[in-house]
């Protein structure tokens, strides 16, 4: 499995015969009327996608719940985790600031970005090694759900194939049986056709029958009378 997910992996980030996006990039956002240092990653899944499973990710790996994802009648720009720890970034309490959506071309950008409180963000600049924990942690999601998320799509695909191959046996089967059937009924058909040829000839012979005895009937009805 590892080896297929790998195999997954490189033909994701490498091939360019696909529509397939994954790029990384350092960008900025506006976030409160500041513009700030994010962590971005481009990709193909949906924006809900990548929302639901960075944080089932993050709470899996780190367990930090992002909250915020969604208010009552809206999502929320940003989802959050305020006063978490994550050792591979740092012993101290940071604010982690995430949000997913969707860019001009249809694909989906992930920023991420974090803060050692009110405007101590995590920069290259000012925390070099935390930033590129952050990137770590980033690009770990990535590498880990993507081939999951094609392979998965892989088996969908591949179930429905099987579906449809099977499907197209039944129909042939039915086909097969529907002309035995045919072939059955064709020769009932015949076999009644002969029937009613055979009928035909003895209603013939009967109307003849009947005729005849009609006449005698006449005759002795006519005989029967002048007797008396």
């Amino acid at each position: 499995m590892k080896y297929l997910l790998l195999t997954l992996s490189l033909l994701i980030l490498t091939s360019d015969t696909t529509a397939q996006i994954v790029k990384y990039n350092d960008g900025k956002i506006m976030y409160q009327d500041e513009e700030l240092q994010t962590i971005n990653v481009t990709l193909s899944p949906k924006v809900e996608t990548i929302k639901d499973k960075f944080e089932s990710w993050m709470s899996d790996h780190y367990n930090v719940n992002l909250d915020g994802k969604k208010l009552l009648f809206f999502d929320k720009e940003f989802m959050t985790a305020n006063g978490v720890i994550i050792p591979k970034i740092s012993q101290r309490q940071i604010d982690l600031k995430v949000k997913v959506n969707e860019s001009k071309n249809g694909n989906t950008q992930l920023h991420v970005f974090a803060s050692y409180g009110y405007n101590n963000w995590i920069t290259p600049e000012d925390h070099p090694q935390a930033y590129r924990s952050l990137r770590g942690i980033v690009y770990d999601f990535v590498g880990e759900y993507l081939p999951e998320y094609y392979y998965d799509k892989i088996q969908k695909t591949q179930d429905q194939l099987k579906d449809l191959t099977d499907q197209n046996i039944e129909f042939r089967e039915d086909i097969l049986n529907k002309e035995k059937d045919i072939v059955k009924l064709k020769n009932e058909i015949d076999e009644l056709e002969k029937d009613i040829k055979s009928n035909e000839s003895l209603i013939k012979k009967e109307k003849e029958k009947l005729r005849n005895e009609k006449k005698d009937y006449d005759k002795i009805t006519e005989r029967v009378s002048n007797m008396n």
